[in-house]
């Protein structure tokens, strides 16, 4: 058995983070992803990987804007280029709180997987998915498919939390929904109180 794991390992840690990607976006099953949550890649990788993903879409979604300023101004804003990788560290954040959330809650359900299992496991199903996001928001008359992956990622989610926590679809269903809920809350309070404190200070 021992001699058999040792046989995989290297297999496994030879698989680059575009490999998975694929996988996960080729081949979404709960076999695929009990099998990325196995690749030990940490979460850094899993942050880079996002982080990489939402810049490619970022200057996806960017092309008309700046399409519009060349032809209307002949100039291009440095602003808009600096926001770029700034969302891009947002959704890493909102990867990482996510998947903290959503683990959190598979754990008082009796999950078996670790934080670094899912987050890594979630960036693999994120990173192509956004990108196929970015490039269909181009496309005006397509933009009803949006609905179409937002809902097909979630369905991701649900498959991925099971697959790592061991987890009926039920209760992988109502983590994902409560850490929604619970990032939803956050951001509310967030929002509140900027702008209470808009309001407080001159």
């Amino acid at each position: 058995m021992s001699q058999a794991l040792s046989a995989t390992s290297p297999s496994q840690s030879a698989r680059s983070a575009y490999q998975d990607c694929l996988a996960a976006l080729l081949h979404p099953s709960i076999t695929t992803y009990r099998m990325l949550g196995q690749q030990r890649a940490g979460v850094w990788r899993a942050y880079l990987l996002m982080f990489a993903s939402s810049l490619i879409a970022g200057a996806i979604d960017s092309l008309v804007p700046f399409e519009s300023q060349v032809v209307a101004q002949s100039s291009v804003d440095v602003l808009l280029l600096a926001l770029i990788p700034v969302t891009a560290l947002m959704s890493v954040c909102s990867l990482a709180a996510f998947a903290w959330c959503a683990q959190n809650v598979a754990r008082f359900f009796k999950g078996s997987a670790v934080y670094t299992q899912l987050v890594y496991v979630l960036a693999t199903i994120s990173a192509p998915l956004l990108i196929v996001d970015s490039i269909v928001d181009q496309i005006p008359v397509a933009r009803i498919v949006l609905v179409v992956i937002y809902f097909y990622w979630l369905a991701q989610y649900v498959a991925a939390i099971r697959a790592l926590n061991d987890l009926s679809r039920m209760k992988a269903i109502a983590a994902v929904f409560l850490a929604l809920l619970m990032l939803g809350l956050v951001w509310i309070g967030v929002a509140f109180l900027i702008g209470y404190s808009g309001i407080l200070l001159p």
